[in-house]
This record gives C-alpha cells, sequence and structure tokens, in this order.
C-alpha cells in the first residue's frame, strides 16, 4: 500500500480545522458592535434632536435623542452618515473607535436664490439674518393638511408641536422662543406673496399652492417688519403662472387612521364586585348600590370600543398654470376631508387660489392673487374640559338600573342608556355618545385674502413699487342641545329638573387692509 495514501485522512482533518478556524475568526470579524456618540452645532454647540444616524449601503440607523446622543450596533469597518436638515451630511469612519462627538455645519444654500422680502427681494447671501427653507418637493414628498405641518421636521433651528391632534386642531410654531411682546404672542408672523397677514389663521393656505417657504430666523427680520417679527417671520411664496405655456395637475391622496390604543379597564362583574368590597370595608363612608349585588347579572357597555371609529381622510387638489411672455395666470381648487377617530369629529376645507401676473413693458410688472378658503369643522368630544378622551376609562362599565328600556350605550331601537340619577356615585356621569348624536353643533369659517402690486423702474436700479390688499375671516358658529326630559319621565321629582334646552352662536369677523408705497435704490457700483 502506498504510504502517502495513509496519510490522507489525517491531512484531511487538518485541513477541515484550519477551515473551521477560518469561518471562526471570519465570523468574529463580522459581528456587530455597539458605539455611542453626540451630534451638535458646529457654531453654537448645542445638541441637534432628530439627526440621522445611519451605516452606509445598509438599513440600520437611527436618530438622536433630547440631548443629541445616539447609541447603535454597527458591523466593523462601517461607516457612518450623520445627516439633519440645514446641515451638512457627515461621513465618519468607523474603524476601532467606540465614541463619537460629531459636529455638522450649516448647510450653505444656492447664493443665486432669492428671497422675496417686505419692501422687495434680496439674493440669499446678501440676507444678514439666518434663514431656512422648505420647497415644493420636500412638501410634496409627504402630503400634509397644513402649512405649519409642512414645515415640521424640514426647518432647522423651528419648533412645531401639535398638542391638540383633533382634525383641524392647532398647532404652535415657535422660531425665536418663549416670552415676546409681540401683539401675536410667540407666533411668527406669516407673509404670503409679499403680503404680511394680521387676521385669519395660516391654515387657510391649501399647502398645495405653496412654491417655497422661507424662514427668517434672526431679530435682522424685525427692519423690515417692526415689532410684527420679534417672533421670526414666515415668508410663503405660492406656485404661479410660468411662460413654458398651460400645464393641467391633479393629485390626490386617502390615508386611513385605525383605531386608538383603548386602555384596559374592569367589566361589569368586576367593578360590581370592586364596588360591594369597597362598601362593605367603607364603614359606611361609601354606600353599595342594590342594583350591583349581585354582579354576575350586571351587563357590560364598552365605551372606548363605541366612542372610536377608524378615521379616513380625503385630499383633492386640482391646478392650472401656464401663460405667455406678458401674461402669466394659475388657477387651483383643492378639497380636504378629514373624518376623525372619535364619533362626531370631522375637519373640512375648500380653497380657490388664483393669480395673474403681467408684463406689458420691460419697465412696468403687475401682480394679484385671490384666496378663498370654507372651513367646517366639528371635535364634539375632545382633549379639553369635562368631554375629553381619558374620561372615556372613567365612566363606570355599566348601565343597568338606568333606562328602564334597555341597558345598552345605544340599542337597535334607538334607545340611549343613561346612569341611575339617584344613586350619587353615578348620577354625575352622562351619556357622551348620546351627546354627540343628538345637540346640533356649526362650526363655519371663512377667509379671503386679496393682494396686488404695481412695480414700476424708473431708472437702472430705481423702483417704484405700491402695495395693496386686503384680509377678511369670518367665524359663525352655534351650539344646540334639545330638552331631555327621559330621567324625569322615569324617576320624577328624584331625578331633579328637567334639562331645558340650550342655544349658543357665536359670530366673529375680522378684517384688515393695507397699502404702501416703497421708492428702492439698488446699484451696484465697481466689480467685486
Amino acid at each position: 500500500m502506498n504510504q502517502n495514501s495513509l496519510l490522507y485522512p489525517n491531512a484531511y482533518r487538518r485541513l477541515l480545522v484550519i477551515l473551521s478556524l477560518v469561518c471562526f475568526s471570519g465570523a468574529v470579524f463580522g459581528q456587530s458592535r455597539q458605539i455611542t456618540g453626540k451630534v451638535v452645532g458646529n457654531e453654537s454647540d448645542s445638541a441637534i434632536v432628530g439627526a440621522t444616524v445611519s451605516v452606509k449601503g445598509s438599513k440600520i440607523g437611527t436618530t438622536t435623542g433630547q440631548d443629541g446622543t445616539f447609541t447603535l450596533s454597527v458591523p466593523a469597518n462601517a461607516t457612518l452618515i450623520v445627516s439633519y436638515v440645514g446641515f451638512t451630511p457627515q461621513e465618519i469612519r468607523i474603524g476601532t473607535q467606540s465614541s463619537f462627538n460629531v459636529r455638522l455645519a450649516p448647510e450653505n444654500q444656492s447664493i443665486q436664490q432669492v428671497v422675496v422680502i417686505g419692501y422687495g427681494t434680496q439674493k440669499r447671501k446678501d440676507l444678514t439674518g439666518a434663514i431656512s427653507s422648505v420647497s415644493a418637493e420636500q412638501i410634496e414628498k409627504v402630503p400634509t393638511p397644513t402649512l405649519e405641518q409642512a414645515m415640521q421636521g424640514r426647518a432647522a433651528g423651528v419648533q412645531i408641536t401639535q398638542n391638540d391632534a383633533s382634525p383641524g386642531g392647532n398647532i404652535n410654531v415657535l422660531i425665536r422662543g418663549i416670552g415676546s411682546l409681540a401683539n401675536n404672542g410667540n407666533s411668527p408672523l406669516y407673509v404670503v406673496d409679499g403680503y404680511p397677514l394680521e387676521t385669519g389663521g395660516i391654515n387657510n393656505i391649501n399647502p398645495n399652492d405653496i412654491a417655497t417657504i422661507d424662514i427668517l430666523k434672526d431679530a435682522s427680520a424685525t427692519a423690515i417688519y417692526g415689532m410684527r417679527a420679534a417672533n421670526g417671520v414666515v415668508i410663503i411664496t405660492t406656485k404661479r403662472g410660468k411662460r413654458s405655456g398651460a400645464q393641467i395637475s391633479f393629485d390626490m391622496y386617502e390615508a386611513f387612521q385605525g383605531k386608538p390604543k383603548e386602555y384596559k379597564v374592569l367589566n361589569a362583574e368586576q367593578f360590581g364586585t370592586l364596588a360591594n368590597t369597597v362598601a362593605a370595608a367603607s364603614n359606611g363612608n361609601f354606600q353599595s348600590f342594590s342594583a350591583w349585588a349581585n354582579p354576575s347579572t350586571l351587563h357590560s357597555v364598552d365605551w372606548q370600543n363605541t366612542l372610536y371609529r377608524p378615521g379616513l381622510t380625503q385630499n383633492y387638489n386640482l391646478a392650472v398654470r401656464g401663460g405667455t411672455d406678458k401674461v402669466q395666470a394659475s388657477a387651483s381648487a383643492g378639497f380636504y376631508n378629514q373624518k376623525g377617530i372619535v364619533q362626531g369629529s370631522y375637519f373640512q376645507r375648500v380653497t380657490f387660489a388664483g393669480a395673474l401676473d403681467y408684463t406689458p413693458a420691460k419697465w412696468v410688472k403687475w401682480s394679484t392673487s385671490i384666496k378663498y378658503s370654507h372651513q367646517n369643522f366639528n371635535v364634539p368630544f375632545g382633549s379639553n374640559g369635562s368631554n375629553n378622551l381619558l374620561s372615556l376609562s372613567e365612566l363606570p362599565p355599566t348601565l343597568d338600573s338606568g333606562n328602564a328600556k334597555t341597558t345598552s350605550i345605544k340599542d337597535a331601537n334607538g334607545n340611549y342608556g343613561f346612569f341611575n340619577p339617584v344613586y350619587v356615585y353615578v348620577a354625575k356621569y352622562s351619556n357622551p355618545l348620546y351627546s354627540i348624536e343628538n345637540n346640533r353643533y356649526q362650526n363655519l369659517n371663512n377667509y379671503f385674502l386679496i393682494s396686488s402690486y404695481l412695480e414700476l423702474t424708473l431708472l437702472e436700479g430705481l423702483k417704484f413699487k405700491t402695495n395693496a390688499g386686503i384680509t377678511y375671516n369670518g367665524y359663525n358658529g352655534y351650539y344646540f342641545a334639545p330638552e331631555d326630559d327621559r330621567l324625569v319621565n322615569q324617576y320624577g321629582a328624584l331625578a331633579g329638573a328637567t334639562q331645558n334646552a340650550a342655544y349658543s352662536q357665536s359670530i366673529n369677523n375680522s378684517f384688515d387692509w393695507l397699502w404702501e408705497n416703497t421708492l428702492s435704490y439698488d446699484k451696484t457700483f465697481g466689480k467685486h
């Protein structure tokens, strides 16, 4: 037998061992490890909240917390990409380092961009104050119902919070912090196509009509608009017709919203058992209820499941824009409808906008724009006062011994259950579904803005401009609660008095107008 053949088994085993070691070392080498770091601004040294930290070429990533820090598990020899709106992205080779301090520098915008300000236009490089911008392309990526939400997460140094998530709920915008003495509180000044808004909310402007949003954040904006700009200025330029012929666009989206997560509460039997136990141990401080003496016979009601519903949002926009060298025109219409996740809540908005630009000669330019908005909204059971969503988890989960016709919140015959008006511990509660479906609400708001300007170039660099406009904001709302005698009819005087019908109405109209003339001279001598 050949001696070499006897060595093959041992050689084969050695080869398997070597390959195993190589694979094991490769696996160890390819394992992930955890790194930490902090992201700050290059100029202010302040922490950047919400900066994106990701591994290049992969889906691994995270965002920085309130203190600008982050923790991430990364593979060996990876490259980090750190980015944030308004700052230049930075790539970092990890190597063997496990802790990083990242400084992001502000992003330099194109110096040829032009910003429309109060008295004319300025190149962005000539503005002395800090400025952030949001383009139409950025807005279109994530459709939003309001202008404030269009800015959210896209403008560095701007805090946008929505404390009320109801349809059409208010959104707070802070640019220069809290503590201003301006008439508009801590809110910024909004300027639409060169016209400062003194009347009406900015949510009357359809985000689909916006071309650019420029935010002046420094105090230098007060040199243009005075005290009104103490909290910063949001300059909105809407879309207009172009010289490249007619363009028709239609866009729409629909979004569905599921029911919110419900609190875990007791059912009727558990609630009755607990009430009887507490009454027995309270030495008379808490009186038991005879209707709850046998908890197993109680009927359970689910207030959260009844008041919550799936939500639907619809948004449709149609626009026609175009023009020639001398005349450019645009017209648009939008419809926004949001059905809230709580019964009876909704927000509807219809908008119309038109613009006309006319340049009969090189030294004459006339421009005008019209905007109209009609809003209809209702939040009968929301986040304020006693009618708040948290109170649903506090309502007793049974209506037994209340309405003799039904123990349900609402039965198939249209009867609404109510709590026993004699037992003091439940008499204070009411059926919110009955109020939502039987009370009448109306909240209508009409908004109208028209602005126009005429600009004459008298000499090279010498311009005269007259600017005029009016805004109107009208609100009309009422509330009506019909008479409710169900409790008195069943319990008599023990139920107290009949709830009389109630009616209230609110009408508020505001009007503002502006007419100003400016003469400006901008002439550059010599070469730069």
